[in-house]
């Protein structure tokens, strides 16, 4: 007699080294998504930045708009009004420093004005170390000289901040303005 026959079920399974294999190709694609996120934060934050710094330059050349011509040349004015005020924009921009630039543009002779004559401008730097503004240069004169030696007048706004991924970055903006604006 026979003995009976057993029935071996054959189970099918992955081998040691098949499974290995998958959890490296899951751990290459893991840290490949972590680096590219990692990146488009950064990317992110660069353009945060980037938004920042044009809405502070369009905001300070705002608040020159809206101002008289012989404000804007006034160095005093400038300097109570607009640079001592931090804008609303500036929060996100890391080691920020502003320049502000008020020169002459074109003389009431009509000869070209700074740095072609010559002349000094109403200049500040506005920083961490300075956070009222600090007056590096200023027209000769009275505060009201360069509205009345200049018929045109232009300001340059400079910002400098250091990026979140430690680039050095710079934005300016300029804009020129002549008698008649708002104001006397």
């Amino acid at each position: 007699m026979k003995p009976p026959s057993i029935k071996r079920h054959q189970r099918s399974a992955f081998t040691l080294v098949e499974v290995c294999v998958a959890l490296a190709v899951c751990a290459l694609f893991g840290a490949a998504a972590f680096a590219t996120n990692e990146r488009l934060l950064i990317a992110l934050r660069a353009q945060k930045e980037t938004t920042a710094a044009t809405m502070m330059l369009q905001e300070r050349m705002e608040q020159f708009r809206t101002t008289a011509y012989s404000n804007v040349a006034d160095y005093n004015y400038v300097q109570t009004n607009m640079v001592q005020k931090p804008t609303v924009s500036e929060a996100p921009l890391g080691g920020l420093s502003e320049t502000i630039t008020v020169s002459g543009y074109l003389s009431t002779a009509g000869a070209a004005g700074y740095p072609t004559d010559g002349s000094t401008p109403n200049q500040w730097v506005r920083n961490s170390q300075y956070p009222s503004g600090n007056q590096i240069s200023f027209y000769p004169g009275t505060s009201t000289a360069l509205a009345a030696d200049y018929n045109l007048i232009q300001v340059d706004i400079l910002l400098s901040w250091t990026s979140a991924n430690g680039r050095a970055r710079t934005r300016d903006l300029t804009a020129v303005f002549g008698r008649g604006n708002i104001g006397p």
